[in-house]
């Protein structure tokens, strides 16, 4: 389907479409990201994550980001870490982020 046809199914301009499919529009009404999915035949749902599973998943973001920042400058090294001491190292650090009290969801 084109641009074009699915702005005109949805109701919503062309420029928008453009935007929101393009990820150049951060703040786009949910009303018409609704429209635009319906148009292509699909559903949104919203699903609420239990805070302990939120804390843990942007724990391991930011643990897996900050090894990974680590390995790139010992890369060598990085390649000799057996899968379990590497899991092991990864809930270490996960551990020290979520029981920091620096704000966990700051960049």
């Amino acid at each position: 389907m084109s641009i074009s046809d699915l702005a005109r199914r949805s109701g919503v301009s062309r420029a928008t479409v453009i935007r929101i499919l393009g990820g150049k529009d951060e703040h786009y009404s949910v009303s018409n990201l609704q429209a635009i999915l319906s148009a292509l035949g699909m559903t949104l749902e919203l699903a609420a994550t239990p805070a302990e599973q939120f804390k843990d998943d942007i724990a391991t973001q930011k643990a897996k980001r900050l090894i990974a920042l680590t390995q790139g400058n010992v890369a060598l090294e990085s390649q000799a870490i057996p899968a379990a001491s590497a899991k092991k190292h990864l809930e270490a650090t996960k551990a020290r982020i979520a029981s920091s009290s620096r704000r966990l969801w700051a960049s």
